[in-house]
């Protein structure tokens, strides 16, 4: 049973361990999940975006993400999206992933 105390509307959910996997790889240069001509199409999205707003475009993806095991399975999927919603999708991808690089690095500051 719910407690009103584990009630928070407005708090983000922590991030599945899925996704922080993906992220993590993303880190290193290493993008499973997309076609080298995807990632040439959606890095140059001309929307400027925040990374509130690209962490909640990544999470709304991965949630559909999440019904799937297989790497081939989330591909397709991604396949099945519409050109503007997926290079939307990966500059909020490529957004979140740099700003994790860049959380890390205090020489930058």
């Amino acid at each position: 049973m719910a407690t009103t105390s584990n009630f928070k509307p407005n708090s983000t959910k922590p991030l599945s361990n899925e996704m922080k996997s993906y992220i993590n790889l993303g880190q290193y240069g290493h993008y499973p999940l997309f076609f080298k001509e995807w990632l040439e199409d959606g890095v140059h999205y001309s929307e400027p975006m925040s990374y509130r707003v690209a962490n909640r475009n990544v999470r709304e993806v991965f949630k559909k993400l999440a019904k799937h095991r297989t790497e081939e399975k989330k591909k397709t999927l991604l396949s099945a999206l519409n050109d503007d919603e997926r290079n939307l999708f990966i500059k909020s991808f490529v957004k979140v992933v740099e700003h994790n690089v860049l959380k890390d690095v205090k020489t930058l500051h």
